[in-house]
C-alpha cells in the first residue's frame, strides 16, 4: 500500500472510532426509557413512511408531479407556434366551446371543462346550468365583477341598461346593449396590429397576433407554464372562436337570407333576426366579458 493511501486509509479510521466515541457518549447521556421512546419514535415514523409510499393515490400523485415536471422541460424553449404545435389537439378541443358559443371561464377547472363536453351534447343551452344552475353563484360572481369594473360613463351606461333588460327577461335588448359593449372592450383591451381590419381578420389568430405574442413572452419569462396552458390552449382557442362566431357572417350572408342558429351581431343589429333571444346567449356573452377583463383588463 502507497504511503499517500496509507494516510488517507488512518484518517477514515480516526474518523470512525471519533463517530463510534461520540455514539457511546450520547447513548450513556440519555436514560434507558428515554432511548426506548426514541426507538420506538423512530419504527412509528419507518412504518408511517412505508405506509405512504405504498398509498395508490400518493404513488399517483407522486407519478403526476414527475409527469409534469417532465412535461415543462419538454416545453422550454418552445416558440409560440412549436409550442401550439405540441397541443394542437387540445386547442381543437377548446376552439370547439367557442363554436357553441361558450369562452372557457376562468371559473371553472379541467373537470368543469370534462362537464361541459357533455352538457353540449344537450345543446349549448345546457352549458349555461354550469353559471346558473341550481345552487350555482358564478353568474352572480360575474356581474358583480363586471359591475366593480364598468364605472365610466358610456360603459357603465350599457352595461347598467343591458343588465337592467336580462333582469326584466328582455334578452334581445339585453343582448343588443351587451354585444356593443363587447365589441368595445375588446377593441380596448386588445392590441390588434391594425385597428381598421375585417371583422373575419380581426377576430382570428392572425389578428390577435401581436397580444399573444406579448402574453408568449411574458409568461416564459415568469415561468408560468400552467398559465401559458391556461391561456394558450383553453382561453385564446374559445375565445377566438366565439368572437369569430359572434361578429363575422361566415356562411350566414344576408344575400343568403339564410339565418344562423345562433346569436350573431350583424343579424342582430341590423334587424334582419326572426327567431327570439335566449337568456343563455346574454349569459354567453357576460362569459365573454368577464374572460376578457380576466385575461386582458388588468394591464
Amino acid at each position: 500500500m502507497s504511503n499517500e493511501y496509507s494516510q488517507e486509509y488512518r484518517k477514515a479510521l480516526e474518523m470512525a472510532r471519533k463517530q463510534e466515541d461520540l455514539y457511546k457518549n450520547i447513548v450513556k447521556a440519555i436514560s434507558p426509557e428515554a432511548l426506548e421512546k426514541f426507538q420506538e419514535l423512530s419504527d412509528k415514523l419507518n412504518e408511517w413512511k412505508n405506509s405512504l409510499n405504498s398509498m395508490p393515490g400518493l404513488l399517483k400523485l407522486a407519478e403526476m408531479l414527475k409527469n409534469y415536471e417532465q412535461e415543462v422541460r419538454e416545453t422550454e424553449g418552445l416558440t409560440e407556434a412549436e409550442f401550439e404545435e405540441k397541443y394542437r389537439t387540445e386547442i381543437e378541443w377548446s376552439e370547439m366551446f367557442g363554436k357553441n358559443g361558450w369562452v372557457i371561464s376562468e371559473h371553472s377547472n379541467p373537470a368543469d371543462i370534462k362537464n361541459w363536453e357533455q352538457l353540449l351534447c344537450g345543446g349549448e343551452a345546457k352549458v349555461a346550468e354550469f353559471f346558473d344552475g341550481e345552487d350555482i353563484v358564478i353568474l352572480d360572481v360575474i356581474i358583480e365583477e363586471l359591475q366593480e369594473k364598468y364605472v365610466s360613463d358610456e360603459i357603465q351606461l350599457y352595461f347598467r341598461n343591458g343588465m337592467l333588460a336580462f333582469e326584466n327577461e328582455d334578452y334581445m335588448t339585453a343582448a343588443m346593449y351587451l354585444l356593443a359593449l363587447l365589441d368595445n372592450k375588446v377593441n380596448k383591451l386588445v392590441d390588434f396590429p391594425n385597428r381598421s381590419m375585417s371583422y373575419k381578420v380581426k377576430y382570428s389568430n392572425e389578428g390577435f397576433a401581436n397580444q399573444k405574442a406579448e402574453d408568449f413572452r411574458q409568461l416564459t419569462e415568469k415561468r408560468g407554464f400552467m398559465s401559458k396552458k391556461i391561456y394558450f390552449l383553453e382561453m385564446y382557442p374559445s375565445l377566438i372562436a366565439y368572437l369569430n362566431r359572434i361578429f363575422v357572417d361566415g356562411s350566414y350572408k344576408f344575400e343568403n337570407g339564410i339565418e344562423p342558429p345562433y346569436l350573431n351581431r350583424n343579424w342582430l343589429m341590423h334587424g334582419r333576426m326572426n327567431r327570439r333571444v335566449e337568456k343563455y346567449e346574454c349569459i354567453q356573452i357576460l362569459n365573454a366579458l368577464s374572460v376578457i377583463e380576466f385575461m386582458f383588463g388588468d394591464r
